[in-house]
């Protein structure tokens, strides 16, 4: 299987396992998002229940199809899934943006001194 495609983006540290014909994205024995068949399709369900994530479940045409769109759903939600499982350690860095510089004309007209 291509799974090579979709783990470079997640550390090593999640790992896809299929038992039967369901594939289970786990981070440690945290179990994540699951893949299974369902009539003639797919349908994803994640599986980590805690505050700030939202439980979803939806179909797809394929195991590649749900695997990209769960390494996806994992990144945007790293912070919160690494707290959750105990592995802050793979929390992604803290990346600040350079200070904006604001202009006079940016600042409405009540907030500029009338001198």
């Amino acid at each position: 299987m291509d799974d090579d495609m979709h783990s470079t983006r997640l550390s090593p540290d999640y790992v896809w396992r299929q038992a039967s014909d369901q594939h289970t994205l786990h981070l440690g024995d945290h179990p994540l998002i699951c893949i299974a068949p369902v009539g003639a399709g797919w349908i994803v369900r994640t599986m980590l229940h805690v505050p700030g994530i939202a439980a979803k479940q939806f179909a797809v045409r394929s195991v590649q199809s749900g695997k990209g769109w769960a390494v996806r759903w994992t990144l945007d939600r790293q912070r919160l899934i690494v707290r959750a499982c105990g592995r802050e350690d793979l929390a992604p860095e803290v990346v600040h943006a350079s200070p904006r510089r604001s202009y006079a004309w940016q600042l409405a007209s009540w907030t500029r001194s009338a001198g």
